[in-house]
């Protein structure tokens, strides 16, 4: 399963974690140290650096963030 979240679900660029912020959706934050889940919530902002959910802020580079990543564009 976490295979295919990896791959279906991972966001990694600004447009992707823009456009569940803007539509409020909630993002899941993994930590691949602990094996689990540690934060679920919607973005509140964002950085290149952090991504503030609930409150908390989480390092771009330590975590996975899991969501729905933003449509290709049409031609």
């Amino acid at each position: 399963m976490i295979l295919t979240k990896l791959t279906d679900k991972s966001l990694i660029t600004n447009d992707d974690l823009d456009f569940n912020h803007r539509l409020g959706l909630p993002v899941e934050v993994f930590c691949s140290k602990k094996g689990k889940t540690i934060a679920f919530g919607a973005i509140h902002e964002f950085d290149d650096q952090y991504i503030h959910i609930r409150g908390d802020e989480y390092c771009r580079s330590s975590f996975l963030f899991f969501g729905q990543p933003s449509l290709p564009h049409s031609c």
